[in-house]
């Protein structure tokens, strides 16, 4: 069994985003990974979750399939990585990804300006207006093709899930969430209202009302250094099973 590459954009930068596919049945789930950039390290984990899927032949490819989109942020990677900019969480533009969907974004602007963050920078800049960004309109975009029953958004840190958005209760949300607790070990937890509104999981559960969860790899502070890799992989891996129903 082997991946499907495809790519659903292009960055700032003119980068390419990638989706890979595992598996063709026909319930779609969905994963992603480095929103931000100093949280490049959820693209490793979701990378080695998608070699592992392809190891073998699994039953579950009949019944799903999965879709990754490993590197939501390529630009702003890149400058974490090779150019020195330690924190940096932004794209290329300096607008935080993850600020900048529909969901709430007026509400995201207000706490966010209110905090300072009134023009591109580092990060919390939600953008000049929703999906603003080619990183986040080609997640939307991809999203809406896609239609997955379940979303999961990689980020870093505090072993946490962030499970709901407002008063959006989709069905089965609670019950998978405390089964992913339970795989993982991290703690189900409200978002600090410091970050609420304007997320990619904030809009997937107003915009198609079925689960949508933020994971929150690791401990310490972004970004996380590599040899924290396996010991997040460890705690990680079983939870991406159970959104799966592998486990």
């Amino acid at each position: 069994m082997r991946f499907k590459e495809s790519v659903i954009g292009v960055s700032v930068q003119g980068r390419p985003i990638r989706a890979i596919t595992v598996g063709h049945g026909p319930i779609a789930v969905m994963y992603n990974a480095a929103h931000h950039a100093n949280e490049w390290i959820t693209t490793d984990i979701l990378l080695r979750f998608a070699e592992e899927c392809v190891e073998s032949y699994k039953p579950w490819y009949e019944r799903v399939t999965l879709h990754m989109v490993p590197l939501v942020n390529p630009d702003g990677v890149e400058m974490v990585k090779r150019g020195g900019h330690r924190h940096w969480k932004a794209n290329a533009s300096g607008v935080d990804l993850n600020s900048n969907y529909p969901a709430g974004w007026e509400l995201a602007k207000a706490h966010k300006f209110a905090r300072g963050y009134t023009k591109p920078g580092p990060r919390d800049y939600v953008g000049p207006y929703p999906l603003s960004e080619p990183e986040s309109r080609a997640m939307a975009q991809y999203t809406r093709l896609v239609k997955p029953m379940v979303t999961l958004s990689l980020h870093t840190q505090g072993e946490e899930i962030y499970w709901r958005y407002r008063d959006h209760m989709p069905p089965g949300a609670e019950e998978l969430a405390k089964r992913l607790a339970k795989a993982s070990g991290y703690l189900l937890e409200d978002v600090p209202s410091e970050s609420s509104h304007g997320g990619y999981r904030d809009w997937f559960i107003e915009e198609f009302n079925r689960p949508g969860y933020t994971i929150e790899c690791g401990l310490g502070e972004s970004p996380l250094p590599f040899s924290d890799f396996d010991g997040i992989y460890e705690k990680v891996c079983p939870l991406m099973k159970e959104a799966l129903g592998l486990v």
